[in-house]
């Protein structure tokens, strides 16, 4: 039996779970798009402020600065307000900078801008986690799963739809190979004032027309909501003690639910809560910081990838991530949660030894490191959730904090590895190697605390 607090969206009929869910899909597929939108694109800003790839990067640390906010902020605000109502706002924020950031027209106005939508982007993040395991509670692991899936599919957007407008740069010749040279060929070829030297016309860029694309695609997720809103939930109630009362659309207070044998105290919920932050926070850090950087390694590493070549190494990446997700949407129901983990991590080890030792050289192992590692990683944020949903009721506040632990990670890794992958792009596989020992030892703990010591008390 289930004795965690009943909703709305637990008491629906199964047609509208479905519905619901598949909206829900959709805005994390939009999530997707928003979270990864700018990765292919420093060097195209870097030449329109006429500023070093080091200096726009740190918009990643803005933007998972704003993300961390946005996490903590809905966490709060979604005991207040309807949590319908509260994506609404958070999928606006996502929307507006995605029609305007192209037109910035100095490096802070695109701080400004990127961190409306991270802000926007964590929010969101919060309240979809909590949103899919209070519909479906027991029966939410393969929808997890489908519902990263989908997140993964956004992620493939930016480098399918901004391929063709960016910057074409030289391949093999010319190729910079540090921060100072590529300092030098920027002021070569656009001055500095960032002016062409050749036809003495300012570098324009052409990402107007891929964002506005994307902006459309997350318009529609702010449709979607209102169209759930007011012809699905709006006016539903449920009948307690032979009285009809209205449900307030919100998730209570954390319980523990039955299958964690005998019912966890305060402060074994708290370290369960406490570890499942550090998982997913070094986790999404590594994810994170891998998506952002897999192109400016491509770039600067030896193989010396043109923009275009390296963002195809960044879709190679989010192709490898989608297929395991897909992948992992059937493994979550013949396999447990746990044994998926071990073999993404197993994944994420081989991928990014090969990153280290042979991708920075040859482009056939980029490619083949690159895959890997987006399949490696490709269930680990969603299994987490599978395997901890048995043993604790993931309200909004948990997935809140959840997410601020992983914006407090992205908010770092941007910082060590952008100011040192154009001179050594072996930072990024360090930084995952970090991330990964942080990973394992993390899990190995919460693991023995939930199964082998659970099931050591039930049996007594």
């Amino acid at each position: 039996m289930d004795d965690r607090p009943k909703s709305v969206f637990s008491e629906a009929s199964r047609q509208k779970k479905y519905i619901t869910t598949i909206g829900i899909y959709y805005c994390t597929f939009t999530l997707g798009i928003c979270m990864s939108f700018l990765n292919p694109t420093m060097l195209d800003f870097s030449h329109k402020f006429d500023s070093s790839v080091d200096y726009v990067s740190k918009v990643f640390t803005v933007n998972f600065a704003c993300y961390l906010f946005g996490a903590l902020g809905g966490g709060v605000l979604m005991k207040v307000l309807n949590r319908q109502f509260f994506v609404m706002i958070a999928l606006t924020l996502m929307t507006v900078p995605l029609f305007t950031i192209p037109f910035a027209t100095t490096p802070m106005i695109f701080f400004v801008l990127a961190g409306v939508m991270g802000f926007g982007s964590g929010g969101y993040d919060a309240a979809q986690v909590a949103w899919i395991i209070d519909i479906w509670r027991h029966e939410a692991a393969p929808f997890i799963l489908t519902q990263h899936f989908a997140f993964s599919l956004g992620t493939l957007i930016p480098a399918l739809i901004q391929g063709p407008y960016l910057t074409e740069e030289v391949d093999e010749e010319g190729c910079p190979t540090s921060t100072e040279d590529y300092t030098i060929s920027t002021t070569a070829s656009y001055g500095e004032g960032g002016r062409n030297n050749t036809t003495d016309e300012p570098f324009e860029s052409r990402l107007a027309t891929p964002f506005t694309v994307a902006g459309g695609l997350v318009l529609v997720s702010i449709v979607i909501q209102i169209v759930l809103y007011l012809f699905a939930y709006r006016t539903t109630k449920l009948s307690n003690n032979d009285k009809e009362k209205e449900v307030v659309e919100k998730m209570p207070e954390t319980k523990i639910i039955p299958e964690l044998p005998p019912k966890g105290t305060l402060k074994q919920q708290l370290v369960i809560i406490g570890l499942v932050a550090a998982v997913q926070g070094f986790y999404q850090g590594l994810e994170v910081c891998t998506g952002q950087f897999i192109p400016t390694f491509a770039r600067f590493s030896e193989v010396c990838l043109s923009e275009k070549k390296a963002a195809q190494i960044a879709l190679m990446l989010q192709l490898g991530f989608s297929g395991g997700r897909l992948i992992g949407i059937i493994l979550v129901l013949k396999i447990a949660p746990h044994f998926l983990l071990a073999g993404n991590f197993i994944l994420i080890v081989a991928a990014n030894t090969i990153l280290l030792v042979l991708g920075g050289s040859n482009v056939t192992w980029l490619w083949v490191g690159s895959i890997a590692m987006g399949a490696g990683m490709s269930t680990v944020f969603p299994a987490v959730y599978a395997y901890i949903e048995k043993y604790l009721f993931v309200t909004d506040s948990i997935a809140a904090f959840v997410a601020v632990s992983g914006g407090l990670v992205s908010c770092v890794y941007p910082i060590v590895v952008g100011n040192s992958v154009e001179n050594s792009p072996a930072i990024l596989t360090y930084v995952n190697f970090l991330s990964i020992a942080v990973c394992l030892v993390t899990f190995v703990v919460l693991f023995y605390i939930t199964h082998i010591k659970g099931s050591k008390k039930a049996a007594s």
